[in-house]
């Protein structure tokens, strides 16, 4: 586990990530909190599964609300972050391909 930022954490869920094609993580962010924008290198994906919460995905400007069961795929070779909108934890399962730290 580690922080992403002041109100936010990112545990990677599998062993050997290096050695893996997709990186399972479990986002947490705190009432009002959010993540620190990313921008990851061309041909990245990502998949987000909101498992508790509502998060709003910031999508290089374009925001996506988000609620509970509610899944995204997105090109995360854009700038993106996720805002929690919500007054309780927020947990997000978030896999990403090809695998970058």
């Amino acid at each position: 586990i580690f922080r992403h930022s002041e109100h936010s954490s990112y545990e990677i869920l599998t062993k050997n990530v290096l050695k893996k094609k997709m990186m399972p993580v479990l986002i947490r962010i705190e009432a009002n909190g959010k993540t620190n924008v990313e921008q990851n290198q061309p041909g990245t994906e990502k998949f987000i599964f909101v498992l508790e919460g509502v998060v709003e995905a910031d999508i290089n400007g374009t925001k996506f609300r988000l609620s509970k069961h509610n899944t995204f795929y997105f090109d995360a070779s854009l700038p993106h972050h996720f805002i929690n909108k919500g007054k309780l934890i927020a947990r997000v399962l978030c896999v990403g391909t090809p695998v970058s730290l």
